[in-house]
């Protein structure tokens, strides 16, 4: 049965999909592009979940300016509440922005090096034999 993916290199299936993955896992560019996600991934995970513990923490220690009226029946809550759906929207943007100029490309660039190192492998190897 045939899927049209990739079986994956962790399954063991084929011994030649497993020496490609490892070929590209110690690609240096590889392993940058894996430090790049990783780090910005922690540093918007830990944004936000320090915003949403902000807004926890105010609302269970800070009742009195929660409760704080700025606009007839809008309070610092409300306010609060809808920020953190609006910064919701920004990070993920941002991040999207940054995955599209940073990581894209040089995830582009390691899929063409590993292709390249595949062209000279025959074409039943790299199903092209048909």
């Amino acid at each position: 049965m045939v899927t049209g993916s990739c079986p994956s290199p962790r399954r063991g299936t084929d011994p030649r999909d497993r020496a490609r993955y490892m070929a590209i896992a110690q690609d240096e560019k590889f392993v940058l592009l894996r430090g790049k996600f990783g780090k910005r991934a922690f540093l918007v995970i830990s944004v936000c979940f320090g915003w949403y513990l902000l807004y926890v923490m105010a609302s269970i220690f800070a009742r009195d300016l929660m409760d704080h009226r700025l606009v007839g029946h809008i309070n610092v809550a409300l306010v609060f509440g809808v920020l953190q759906f609006a910064s919701t929207f920004v990070i993920a943007w941002r991040y999207a922005r940054y995955s599209r100029e940073v990581l894209d490309p040089l995830t582009a660039q390691i899929v063409a090096d590993a292709a390249e190192r595949a062209g000279s492998a025959t074409p039943s190897q790299t199903g092209g034999g048909r």
